[in-house]
């Protein structure tokens, strides 16, 4: 409203929004209002003229700033969340199409990863499969022969010999089948094959054939059944592994004089699954926890044991056994606790067949007989060439067997089946010489060595140990422990015979020039070397001897005198202030200059000579030792000598 303005009936009014107005708005003095609506947000300046009538110059202006403000959703902070939303958006999405990208770059990928390591596991499955075939041929040739000569052979002795290698050959060809049989489960081609025939009396005997075992380990072994026969249509190929599978586990990880006991009961049928026959298998072994009761039937899984139970197999066998179980439409539990022994059940479903069944009874065999005794100097009518005794540790029986048998003729032979045990002979027979296995139950072939040298008593004892892995961390503690001489198996009896006899024949010429001498010593003529002289001749006839070969190290050099590099390391740095490598070199440059004074070879042939393979080689660090080529050196000394 226009106040505070000339008021006159002549006067008019003139006004304009600069901003909104092009023009001015020219209005009577009656009207004193200005309206204005939907103004847009901004900055306005509203001015206002008065005139007379003639529109003289007489006039009035005054003028107003008017700021509108725009509205809360368009104000500048709000452009900026909304520049900040899209923004967030914008990043979302793009971090999401990034993301899926590479959720479908790693589906890919993980495709091709297993169908490559299904390809792989395939390609292995197939050389087992094909080397598992090629390995049954022989084997079968094998056990054809060994079966025909243990029928005719009488002799006991040799009988036991044809006897072994047959039960080991069947044992070879039964881990054969299970790869074959794995293969078979994986590819799922088992089929059933059924025939008639009395399935208690086939576990029985079955049954009967792990006797040999138990009787070794001092096992108590028992069969136990409800009834006396059960006649029925099973497949006893597959039967036979499942029990097989069980027993061997059962037996493995039982103790000598534990217990294993085989149930087989016959249950009467009932609505839900009829008639069935129940086969449990108990052992009083180390046991399995809780937590692997499920796992212990997936393929290659193997409980963790103690480190003094050796050959834990394969790890296929129960995933056999449950799929063999599965085919007879049966099912397999076990029970266990650590310490307290483990329980197979097996439950298979049975069909009556048209043969009679005997009646239910309480019929309870025991398999084992009483293990025999043998005394441990046996077979003493047998005539040998000395009568000096070999102790022989070893934790695989036949194996042990097949030495001492060979030994037996030669030397009379004590036995033990781990280092413990042999601890106890050995102070009780004092044997001239052990031959000891590394790996084994209780205490190893190490321990053992670590204990018969540490006892003045037994310290002189030379021990050969036999080793089927080159261990050279191993074998160092053996030579820094004092052990004689290693053997790697596989070996020949001749190769072990002839290391012992060497020992022997060795030791007794040491004691035969220690009671030459005894007399003839007198305090005047003892002369003790400085332990650094000793071990320098030592050191020198080491390098020498290994002269002329290329591939002697440092490593080679320390094991020859039974001590750590490390050692041998800070010991020739204290004494001559070089490294063993570059003492190894300097004996060599030195020999090689020998040759090159005193004989007709030639550069290269020296070079080789002292176990350099380059030439080249053997010419840099010649003229660094002696500031000199060879070639002028040995020009040198053919001058000197001529004149």
């Amino acid at each position: 409203e226009f106040t505070n303005l000339t008021s006159s009936c002549n006067n008019k009014y003139a006004y304009k929004l600069e901003g909104f107005n092009r023009d001015w708005v020219i209005v009577n003095g009656n009207n004193k209002k200005a309206i204005y609506t939907n103004l847009d947000p901004g900055s306005y300046t509203f001015k206002v003229r008065t005139f007379n009538t003639n529109l003289n110059a007489d006039e009035v202006e005054k003028s107003l700033r008017i700021i509108i403000s725009p509205p809360l959703w368009r104000t500048p902070l709000a452009y900026a969340v909304y520049a900040l939303v899209v923004i967030t958006i914008l990043y979302f999405a793009r971090r999401i199409t990034i993301e899926r990208a590479h959720m479908r770059f790693q589906m890919i990928q993980q495709v091709k990863e297993t169908e490559r390591m299904q390809a792989l596991d395939a390609m292995k499955t197939k050389f087992l499969t094909n080397v598992s075939h090629e390995f049954r041929t022989p084997l079968n040739l094998i056990l054809s022969p060994i079966h025909d000569l243990a029928e005719v052979v009488s002799e006991p002795q040799q009988k036991q010999k044809i006897l072994l290698i047959k039960r080991n050959a069947r044992r070879l060809l039964n881990l054969v089948n299970q790869l074959l049989d794995f293969r078979k489960m994986e590819v799922q081609e088992f089929q059933l094959n059924l025939s008639e025939d009395d399935i208690v009396n086939f576990i029985r005997q079955t049954c009967i054939s792990f006797s040999d075992i138990a009787e070794k380990k001092n096992i108590q072994f028992c069969f136990e059944s409800n009834v006396d026969s059960y006649p029925t249509w099973f497949d006893k190929d597959k039967l036979e592994k499942i029990i097989f599978n069980l027993l061997s586990n059962a037996f493995k990880y039982t103790p000598d004089f534990g217990r294993v006991l085989v149930e087989t009961h016959y249950q009467m049928e009932n609505k839900q699954c009829g008639d069935s026959i129940e086969l449990i298998v108990k052992d009083t072994g180390i046991g399995i926890p809780g937590d692997k009761h499920e796992k212990i039937f997936e393929p290659f899984f193997q409980n963790d044991v103690a480190d003094n139970l050796l050959n834990h197999g394969t790890g296929i066998g129960l995933a056999i056994t449950k799929e063999f179980v599965r085919l007879h439409k049966g099912t397999i539990n076990v029970v266990s606790e650590p310490e307290k022994g483990t329980t197979f059940i097996v439950t298979v479903p049975v069909q009556k067949s048209n043969q009679p069944v005997v009646n239910l009874s309480s019929n309870s065999e025991t398999i084992q007989t009483t293990p025999l005794f043998l005394p441990e100097l046996q077979n003493r009518h047998v005539r040998r060439k000395t009568t000096q005794k070999i102790l022989l540790v070893e934790d695989n029986e036949d194996f042990r067997f097949y030495l001492k048998d060979n030994l037996n003729s030669l030397y009379y032979t004590l036995e033990a089946a781990n280092g413990a045990e042999a601890w106890d002979k050995i102070k009780y027979y004092k044997p001239d010489l052990i031959v000891s296995d590394i790996m084994m139950p209780v205490m190893n072939g190490i321990e053992l060595s670590r204990k018969v040298k540490a006892d003045p008593i037994t310290a002189h004892t030379p021990i050969i140990l036999l080793t089927a892995v080159g261990n050279n961390e191993m074998q160092m503690e053996g030579y820094r422990l004092g052990v004689s001489d290693y053997v790697t198996k596989p070996f020949t009896f001749e190769i072990l015979a002839s290391r012992i006899q060497n020992i022997l024949l060795e030791q007794k010429k040491i004691q035969q020039d220690l009671l030459k001498k005894k007399d003839q010593v007198t305090p005047t003529d003892v002369k003790v070397a400085p332990v650094e002289e000793v071990f320098k001749k030592n050191l020198l006839e080491v390098v020498e001897k290994n002269l002329s070969n290329p591939d002697f190290t440092v490593e080679a050099l320390s094991k020859a005198l039974f001590m750590s590099r490390l050692v041998l390391y800070r010991k020739l740095i204290a004494l001559t202030g070089i490294t063993p490598l570059e003492y190894i070199r300097v004996v060599r440059i030195k020999r090689g200059a020998q040759l090159l004074r005193e004989s007709q070879l030639t550069i290269a042939e020296v070079a080789y000579e002292v176990g350099f393979n380059d030439p080249k080689k053997f010419t840099k660090f010649f003229k660094q030792e002696f500031k000199i080529l060879p070639s002028q050196y040995k020009q040198t000394h053919k001058l000197n000598a001529s004149l």
